[in-house]
């Protein structure tokens, strides 16, 4: 079952014409752009940078496609799973190239995480804000991705299973274990 329909993709994926190609390109990419980008930008606390990350995974994904249909690489089924499997990837790259100061040692000199969109005119859900920020940076960088993943994307744990690798019931685990601790030290310090 699974043989034939990878078949019918693959030979429906090979039959596309430039344009169409182009267009099944970008409909991917403007469904997944913005969350790649946040995602990015969550690691690397950096616009530019989440930027320059983002603009390669899908130089790379465009490559892995064009690629595909000269039968090169597998076709991709899970475009999602492909995309945030090579964003992890690139930024771990990033990392190990450039030898930038790790997270903690940003917040610790007083850098603070901001976003494009204005968190809250209100006084009392910025504080909440930065701490819930703060917390989240004392973190390792697998808890704190898998907090993004589940609550900022709203992906299910199947689809965070597909990118990480891990079964589905070790990511809830994790993740019930995660939102426990983030629990204890925010009562504890706040």
């Amino acid at each position: 079952m699974k043989e034939d329909i990878m078949s019918n993709t693959n030979t429906a994926i090979k039959s596309l014409s430039k344009t169409e190609f182009n267009s099944y390109f970008e409909n991917i990419y403007n469904e997944h752009i913005d969350q790649l980008y946040r995602f990015s930008l969550f690691r690397v606390s950096d616009k530019e940078k989440a930027i320059d990350i983002v603009q390669d995974v899908f130089f790379k994904y465009f490559k892995y496609l064009t690629d595909s249909l000269e039968n090169k690489n597998e076709i991709i089924f899970n475009h999602k799973a492909f995309l945030f499997k090579t964003t992890r990837n690139t930024i771990i790259d990033h990392y190990r190239k450039k030898q930038t100061q790790s997270l903690d040692d940003l917040l610790e000199s007083g850098y603070e995480y901001s976003s494009d969109e204005d968190v809250s005119h209100n006084t009392s859900v910025d504080i909440d804000y930065k701490k819930l920020v703060k917390s989240l940076k004392d973190l390792d960088l697998d808890s704190q991705e898998l907090v993004y993943m589940r609550y900022v994307d709203n992906m299910s744990l199947n689809e965070i299973s597909e990118i990480t690798g891990q079964k589905e019931n070790t990511l809830s685990v994790k993740i019930h274990r995660i939102l426990e601790k983030l629990k204890q030290r925010h009562e504890k310090h706040y």
